[in-house]
C-alpha cells in the first residue's frame, strides 16, 4: 500500500511540474497570439450574440439546457484530453484541460440557439444536424487554425457525443416542469 502511495504522489509531483512548464509557455508564448485573442471574441461575441437574439420569455429554460451543454462538453473535452485523445495549443485560460470557448460559450449559444429555432420541428434531425456540421466543419477549422490537435481521434467519433448532448439538451427545455413557456 505504502509503495502505491509514494507512486501516486510521485506522478501528482511529475505533473505539477508539467503545469507549471504549460504555465510558463502559456504566459510567454500564447497570452495576447492572434490566436488567443480568436478565443477571447468567440466567447465574448457569442454570448453578446445570445444576449441579443434569444426569446427573453425562454430565458431560464434554455439557460438550463446551455448549462448542461457546458458541463457535459467540459467534462468529456478534458476527459479527451487526459486520454491523450486530443490537445489544445492556444488556451484561453491555461488553467483547465479543455478549449474554453468552445465549452463555456459557442458550442451552448448554437444548442440553445437551434432549440429555439423552429422550436416544433424534429429535435433528431437538429441533433444530425449540429452533430455533423459540428464535427465536420468546426472541429477541422480549429484543427486548420491549429488550435486543436486530434491525436487518437477522428471527427466521426464526435458526432454521435454531439447528437446526444443535443438531444439531452432539448429534452431538458421541453420537460412538462417549464409548463406552458415556449
Amino acid at each position: 500500500m505504502n509503495n502505491t502511495l509514494q507512486k501516486i504522489d510521485q506522478i501528482i509531483v511529475q505533473q505539477s511540474e508539467l503545469y507549471n512548464k504549460i504555465i510558463d509557455l502559456w504566459f510567454n508564448e500564447v497570452l495576447f497570439t492572434w490566436r488567443w485573442w480568436v478565443g477571447v471574441a468567440l466567447t465574448v461575441f457569442s454570448w453578446l450574440f445570445w444576449i441579443v437574439y434569444h426569446k427573453k420569455d425562454s430565458r431560464y429554460r434554455l439557460l438550463n439546457a446551455g448549462f448542461f451543454v457546458m458541463t457535459a462538453s467540459l467534462i468529456l473535452d478534458s476527459i479527451g484530453v487526459q486520454l491523450g485523445l486530443w490537445s489544445y495549443r492556444f488556451e484561453v485560460i491555461p488553467f483547465i484541460l479543455a478549449y474554453l470557448p468552445y465549452n463555456l460559450a459557442l458550442m451552448p449559444v448554437v444548442v440553445m440557439s437551434l432549440i429555439q429555432f423552429k422550436p416544433n420541428f424534429s429535435p433528431i434531425i437538429k441533433a444530425i444536424v449540429f452533430g455533423l456540421l459540428t464535427a465536420y466543419v468546426g472541429e477541422p477549422l480549429v484543427h486548420f487554425l491549429k488550435v486543436y490537435n486530434p491525436y487518437n481521434w477522428q471527427y466521426i467519433f464526435s458526432v454521435p457525443i454531439y447528437m446526444v448532448i443535443y438531444l439531452i439538451a432539448n429534452w431538458l427545455t421541453t420537460r412538462e416542469a417549464y409548463g406552458n413557456i415556449k
